[in-house]
C-alpha cells in the first residue's frame, strides 16, 4: 500500500525535469545505445562518461510508456524501500508488547521514508532512491537472518553471496555506493559475535561477492572507458590514469566536505543549519542534529557505566551492527563526498537508530513516547517546507520533445554547445545519433589539448559546425501565463468586478504583479510581470550569444550571431527556448 501512495505521489509532482537530468541522464543511455562515446567530447562534461545503465532503465521507461505511468512506476519503484526499513525495524528493534510488534516499526519506516533527501528523489532520476534499495535489501536479509550468518555451511553462505550482491550491484550502478557497501563489510567485521576468523570470514565472503556484483552491473563500462580512454574511471581519478585531454584531479567534486576539526565535529548542526552546505537544494530537516546528540548521550553513559560496573540494558547484535554501519557510512560519507543526495541509504534508518539508542537510555515506554515527541516535529519540518524536489514538469507525451531545423548532412555536421551556466547535454538524445557534440566550458576538467581535439573532431567531420546556447527562458513570464489561465478559468479576468477584486488582491498583498487592461477580447484583463522587472528578450539572448562566442573563440572555433535562430525544447509540458547559430573555423 505504500509504494503506491509514493507512485501517486510521483504523479502528484509530475514529470521529472532536475538539473542533472537536463545534463546527462536522458544524454548518458542515449550514447550508449547509439555508441557515441567515440563520436562525442563530453557534451554533459564529466558527467557523461558515468556508467549508463541505471539511467538507460529510466530512460527506456519514458520511452516506452505513457509519460504518467513511467513516472508512477518510479514512485512504487522507490516507495519499496518502505518495506525493507520497515523489515530491518521489525528485526533490530528491542522487545516490545504485542500491540506494538508491527506497529512501532511501520510508524519508524514512514518516519525514514520522510526524511528530506530521500522525499525530495521520489520519482526522480537520479538514482539515489533507487541504487539505495539495494543496500537496504541486503542490510535486512543479514538482520532477518542474523544468526544462521554465524553457521559454516551452504545456506549461511548463501545468504552472505546474495546480500553482496546486491550491495554490490548498487556500486556498479552508482559509485558513491562504495560507501554504504563497505561500512557494511566493517559492520560484519567488527559487530558479528564471535571469533575473529568468523568474523573475517563473513567480511570477506560478503566483500568479494560484492565485488562480483559490481562487476556486473559497473564492469562492462569501466572496461568500455579505459578501452577508449585508458582509464576505468575516466575522467575522474586522472592523477592515476592521465590523459591528455584531462586535468590531474581525484573525485571531482570536493567542495561540500566540511574544514577543519571543528566544523567536521558539529558538521551535523552545521548543514542541518544551512543545507545549502551539502547539496544544492536546501533540503530543511533536523533529524540528523537529533540522532547525533542523542548518540553522544548514548556512548557517554556507556563509558560511565562501564566504568561505574553498571549494567545498560542489553544491545541486540542486529541493532549493534545497524548503528556501527550508520556511523561508518556517516563519517565516510563526511570525508569523501558530504553531498546529501549521497546518503539515502542510512538516513532513511535514522529513526530506527534513534529508538535503539533511546531504548538504551530509558525504559521501553519512555522511550517510545521520546521518539515520538522527536520524529514527529523531524517530520512536520520535512513535510512544511524541508520537502523540496529537484525540479518537474506537468505531464505529457511524448515526454521528450524538441521543434528545432532538421540539420542535413547529419553524419558530417558537428555542434558544440557552449552555456557558462546551463545544462545542454540532453539535447543531444533529440538530434540524429550521427551528428558529432562537443561540450565547452563545461564541468569536464579540460586541458588545452581538449580545445586542439575539438578542433580536430569538427575538421575530420568536414561538414556543417553550429553552436547551440540557451535562450531566453523567463520564469517570470511562465509563471504569468499560468496564473493569467488560472484566473481565467475561476472568471476573474472575464469582468470589471473580478478585474478590481485582483487590483485590490494584488495591492493588499503587495504582489509583484500588475493587473492590466485588456482591449477587446473575452478578458477585461490579464495579470502581467511590471514593466521594472521585465526582461528585454532579444537584449538577453543577444548577450547569451555573445557569451557562447567567446566560449566558441577560446576553443578556436568563429560564431556568427547572424545566423542564429531560436529553437524550443522541453521535458513534459515545459518549454526551454535554445539559440542554434552557425559557425566556422579559421
Amino acid at each position: 500500500m505504500v509504494p503506491l501512495l509514493f507512485g501517486l505521489y510521483s504523479l502528484i509532482l509530475g514529470a521529472d525535469a532536475n538539473w542533472d537530468l537536463y545534463n546527462y541522464h536522458v544524454y548518458n543511455p542515449f550514447a550508449l545505445m547509439h555508441d557515441k562515446l567515440s563520436i562525442d567530447l563530453a557534451p554533459a562534461g564529466f558527467q557523461g562518461y558515468f556508467n549508463p545503465t541505471l539511467d538507460l532503465f529510466v530512460y527506456l521507461l519514458n520511452r516506452t510508456l505513457p509519460s504518467a505511468l513511467s513516472g508512477f512506476l518510479q514512485g512504487v519503484l522507490h516507495g519499496t524501500a518502505f518495506i525493507f526499513v520497515m523489515g530491518i525495524a521489525v528485526v533490530v528493534l528491542p522487545d516490545r508488547p504485542v500491540e506494538d510488534r508491527y506497529r512501532v516499526p511501520i510508524l519508524l519506516a514512514l518516519s525514514g521514508c520522510v526524511t528530506a533527501v530521500f522525499l525530495s528523489e521520489i520519482g526522480n532520476s537520479m538514482g539515489d532512491n533507487t541504487t539505495a534499495i539495494f543496500i537496504l535489501a541486503a542490510i535486512y536479509l543479514m538482520v532477518s537472518r542474523w544468526s544462521a550468518l554465524g553457521h559454516c555451511n551452504a545456506k549461511a553462505t548463501a545468504l552472505l553471496l546474495v546480500a553482496g550482491l546486491l550491495a554490490g550491484v548498487s556500486t556498479g550502478l552508482k559509485l558513491t555506493n562504495a560507501v554504504p557497501a563497505f561500512s557494511i563489510c566493517l559492520a560484519l567485521l567488527f559487530c558479528y559475535r564471535g571469533t575473529l576468523s568468523l568474523r573475517l570470514r563473513l567480511s570477506i565472503v560478503f566483500g568479494i561477492s560484492a565485488i562480483v556484483g559490481f562487476a556486473i552491473t559497473g564492469g562492462y563500462w569501466m572496461v568500455r572507458l579505459a578501452q577508449e580512454f585508458g582509464n576505468p574511471f575516466f575522467p575522474q581519478f586522472s592523477n592515476f590514469f592521465p590523459h591528455p585531454l584531462v586535468t590531474p584531479v581525484s573525485i571531482a567534486d570536493l567542495r561540500w566536505r566540511p574544514d577543519g576539526f571543528v566544523e567536521t565535529f558539529f558538521w551535523p548542526f552545521l548543514f542541518s543549519a544551512d543545507a545549502r552546505r551539502v547539496g544544492e537544494l536546501p533540503l530543511r530537516q533536523i533529524i540528523w542534529p537529533i540522532i547525533y546528540v542523542t548518540f553522544w548521550i548514548w556512548a557517554v553513559r556507556a563509558v560511565w557505566a562501564r566504568w561505574r560496573g553498571v549494567t545498560m540494558p542489553t544491545l541486540k547484535p542486529e541493532a549493534a551492527f545497524l548503528l556501527f554501519f550508520i556511523a561508518a557510512a556517516y563519517l565516510m560519507w563526511m570525508n569523501i563526498f558530504s553531498i546529501s543526495r549521497y546518503m539515502v541509504s542510512f538516513e532513511v534508518l535514522l529513526p530506527i537508530a534513534l529508538f535503539v539508542l533511546l531504548a538504551q537510555l530509558n525504559p521501553y515506554e519512555r522511550a517510545r513516547r521520546i521518539t515520538a515527541w522527536l520524529l514527529i516535529p523531524a517530520a512536520a519540518v520535512v513535510l512544511t517546507g524541508g520537502a523540496r524536489t529537484w525540479g518537474h514538469e506537468g505531464w505529457a507525451d511524448p515526454l521528450y520533445h524538441v521543434e528545432a531545423p532538421p540539420l542535413s548532412g547529419s553524419e558530417h555536421t558537428t555542434v558544440l554547445l557552449a552555456s557558462p551556466t546551463e545544462p545542454l547535454g540532453w539535447l543531444v538524445a533529440l538530434f540524429p545519433p550521427d551528428v558529432a557534440f562537443i561540450g565547452l566550458a563545461n564541468a569536464f576538467p579540460a586541458t588545452s589539448a581538449y580545445a586542439e581535439k575539438a578542433r580536430e573532431i569538427a575538421r575530420a567531420r568536414g561538414g556543417q559546425i553550429f553552436v547551440i546556447t540557451d535562450g531566453e527562458n523567463s520564469k517570470r513570464a511562465s509563471d504569468m501565463a499560468f496564473y493569467n489561465d488560472l484566473a481565467h478559468r475561476i472568471q476573474l479576468t472575464r469582468s470589471p468586478q473580478g478585474c478590481e477584486f485582483l487590483r485590490g488582491i494584488t495591492t493588499r498583498l503587495r504582489l509583484r504583479v500588475d493587473v492590466v487592461s485588456s482591449a477587446g477580447g473575452e478578458n477585461s484583463c490579464r495579470l502581467d510581470v511590471p514593466q521594472s522587472r521585465k526582461i528585454d528578450v532579444d537584449v538577453s539572448e543577444r548577450t547569451r550569444r555573445d557569451q557562447a562566442a567567446h566560449i566558441v573563440a577560446q576553443s578556436g572555433f568563429t560564431l556568427h550571431p547572424d545566423g542564429c535562430t531560436v529553437f524550443t525544447a522541453g521535458i513534459g509540458t515545459g518549454s526551454h527556448r535554445y539559440q542554434l547559430c552557425r559557425a566556422t573555423l579559421p
